[in-house]
């Protein structure tokens, strides 16, 4: 079966970075198009995403009432709140089963990977690439390629060389030399070199 509609849900983002996030996403040849997208902030908002999950299905014309399904349903699953993933996995998992589709479970690095290396073979000369996000207690959640780490950023020490760096939190480490690609939940802006 081909995928064409995908629901996305992320409960992940966690401390004062904490929201919910649910998407419809049309796969139109091999580019994603996001039709609808909601986004609500604060540490409860990921409880209540099956409600944002519903309104977003709502407004692509999608569900149950219209016996259009989505073909996929992909859940962040981390790094982030336990709160959050477990509650954003659950409602994904529901309507997977619902909709009697598959469910799979994505990374916030894995899902901006192909972005993140096509701007690696752009810039030659970085290093490799990090995605940092908000975790608690003085520390954030470092990604990169082979590994997913929470790191205290009292302890931080910059990896040599420039590297590309995504994320809600890049700012919060110092790096010799890097690169930002930000983002949202919504949209990504262009590359910035920071020295």
């Amino acid at each position: 079966m081909m995928v064409q509609r995908i629901l996305v849900l992320d409960g992940s983002p966690a401390g004062e970075s904490a929201c919910g996030m649910a998407a419809c996403v049309q796969v139109e040849r091999d580019k994603l198009l996001v039709l609808h997208a909601e986004v609500v902030a604060g540490k409860q908002a990921a409880e209540g995403i099956n409600l944002l999950a519903d309104k977003v299905l709502q407004q692509a014309g999608w569900g149950a009432e219209t016996g259009v399904q989505p073909d996929l349903v992909a859940v962040v699953v981390g790094p982030g709140s336990f709160t959050g993933l477990r509650a954003s996995c659950a409602v994904a998992a529901g309507f997977a089963l619902g909709a009697g589709c598959p469910v799979v479970g994505v990374t916030r690095a894995e899902a901006l990977t192909p972005v993140l290396d096509a701007e690696l073979q752009r810039y030659p000369e970085l290093k490799g690439w990090m995605v940092i996000t908000p975790a608690r207690r003085g520390r954030v959640f470092v990604e990169d390629a082979q590994q997913v780490r929470a790191v205290m950023i009292a302890n931080w020490h910059p990896p040599e060389g420039s590297w590309l760096v995504a994320g809600d939190a890049c700012e919060a480490l110092s790096f010799h030399m890097l690169f930002t690609l930000h983002y949202t939940h919504q949209h990504q802006s262009k590359l910035q070199v920071q020295r």
